[in-house]
């Protein structure tokens, strides 16, 4: 029994101790100690005292001596009482600082969270130069790093408030800029100019497929990712800039001032070849419409009497989930799956076509490359699993296999998060392994072979025979295959 409960610890009145009952006697209470739980010490439970029994002139009952000595034991035990507060706080605050800074192994969401917030407090509170704190530019970058770590290449990514504006724009078909689309080789480093939007600033002043971009406004591209070099190139319309490339097969960089300007790129093009009866259709990107805009050439192909199409996803980096959807719908029986999806606990959730279908017969070859990315990929796998099309061009795709979610963060900033994994209709994964061509199709290009667009094709107004002619190997293997040759 704990002494706390035992009856004998308590103090009481001098006439219930039996008469008989000396010290060390069972009876006898027990000796105490000056205090051991102060709150509920025998020296605050005062017996109440007689006065019928105690002299006038000493109402307390005691000597002077012995209230002093009483008040002494009084205030020597507060003093205890006040120490082991202040024992019992500074314990807790130091075992709150200690384990507070402890890495906790059973959840490492919250010990990481954590780490973080000890780093940047100890850089606020500490670094010398103060001048170079910059809060924007250390979140920026911590968050940066953070979505760059997850090795969702060219998918997750973290978005300043100008790249959101930049993203929303291009979406769109609506921008200002010199109108071009870029790429980072994820070995080299380079970025490269996948194309420049026909009939833009760029597209005018000779910028080409294949150019590498070294220095904007003379200040070096080395060491920046293609955010970084976009926001350089972006501006008002009106203003100009100055871009320098490298061009495969020139000696010495070349340099080029170019005047922004109020873009609306045109994301489906196409060339019609009456030779064989062929449209060359090339999506740009998945952009707003873009699915509305196919339907529009594909009916005008016809009406010129178009009884094949090739389909140009090269170069294309993706976009809208929706309209990769649509456009797959286009080509497909209601009812067919176009991707499975999967989340992070591997449920997994087919997407079927939506719609109605607008030619489920037309002979059909899609162009792909290694640039192309994203929505690009879920229309050719969607494609080639469902055996609607003949795939043929760069042995895969980039690799992109993610659907984004985009997350606003307090300043206008955002994440672009892959919440979900894309797999093709048989169930394979896209995610760094790509598209690749239908066997016997592979067809890679080299540097000195340059893709032939329908917008070149138009400005020239190219035949199918200069076309075959032409250095453009995938389109020249597209255009045999449906005209029966190998």
């Amino acid at each position: 029994m704990s002494k706390y409960d035992e009856p004998s610890w308590y103090e009481g009145p001098a006439n219930s101790r039996p008469q008989s009952a000396q010290p060390g006697q069972p009876g006898y209470p027990p000796p105490q100690p000056d205090y051991d739980n102060p709150y509920h010490s025998p020296s605050f439970i005062m017996p109440e005292e007689d006065s019928s029994q105690v002299p006038s002139s000493n109402m307390s009952g005691h000597s002077p001596e012995r209230s002093t000595s009483r008040l002494s034991r009084l205030l020597s035990r507060a003093a205890g009482i006040l120490a082991l507060i202040a024992i019992a706080f500074l314990a807790g605050w130091f075992s709150h600082q200690y384990f507070s800074n402890q890495f906790d192994q059973n959840n490492q969401s919250q010990a990481y969270a954590q780490l973080i917030q000890q780093a940047w407090n100890t850089i606020d509170q500490n670094y010398v130069d103060r001048q170079q704190v910059d809060y924007k530019k250390m979140s920026y970058a911590a968050i940066d790093a953070m979505a760059k770590s997850l090795n969702d290449k060219g998918h997750t990514r973290f978005l300043t408030p100008q790249d959101v504006q930049a993203e929303k724009q291009g979406l769109s078909g609506k921008f200002t800029g010199i109108g071009i689309y870029l790429h980072q080789d994820p070995n080299t480093k380079k970025l490269i100019i996948t194309a420049p939007i026909p009939g833009s600033p760029a597209d005018k002043a000779g910028l080409q497929h294949d150019d590498v971009i070294t220095a904007v406004n003379g200040v070096s591209t080395a060491g920046k990712d293609v955010n970084g070099v976009s926001s350089q190139i972006q501006g008002a319309a009106g203003t100009t800039v100055t871009i320098t490339v490298q061009r495969p097969g020139e000696s010495q960089p070349l340099t080029f001032k170019i005047t922004r300007a109020e873009i609306r790129a045109p994301n489906v093009i196409m060339h019609y070849i009456p030779e064989s009866h062929t449209a060359h259709i090339q999506i740009v990107q998945f952009a707003d419409g873009v699915s509305n805009q196919l339907k529009d050439a594909i009916v005008q192909a016809k009406k010129q009497g178009a009884t094949s199409i090739i389909l140009d996803l090269r170069d294309n980096p993706g976009g809208l989930l929706d309209e990769a959807q649509q456009t797959a719908s286009l080509f497909l029986k209601q009812g067919s799956t176009i991707l499975i999806t999967q989340n992070k606990d591997g449920t997994r959730q087919e997407v079927k076509t939506n719609g109605t279908p607008l030619d489920t017969q037309i002979r059909l070859v899609v162009l792909i490359n290694q640039n192309s990315a994203s929505a690009a990929e879920i229309v050719s796998g969607a494609l080639k699993d469902n055996h609607r099309a003949t795939i043929i061009g760069s042995d895969h795709t980039f690799g992109t296999g993610t659907v984004l979610q985009e997350y606003d963060l307090s300043d206008g900033s955002a994440i672009l998060l892959g919440i979900q994994e894309w797999l093709t209709p048989s169930g394979q994964f896209i995610r760094d392994k790509g598209i690749t061509p239908d066997a016997g199709h592979v067809v890679n290009m080299g540097a000195k072979n340059q893709p032939l667009t329908p917008t070149d094709e138009n400005a020239s107004k190219l035949s199918q025979e200069q076309i075959l002619k032409s250095s453009d190997l995938q389109l020249i293997k597209a255009l045999q295959y449906l005209s029966g040759q190998k």
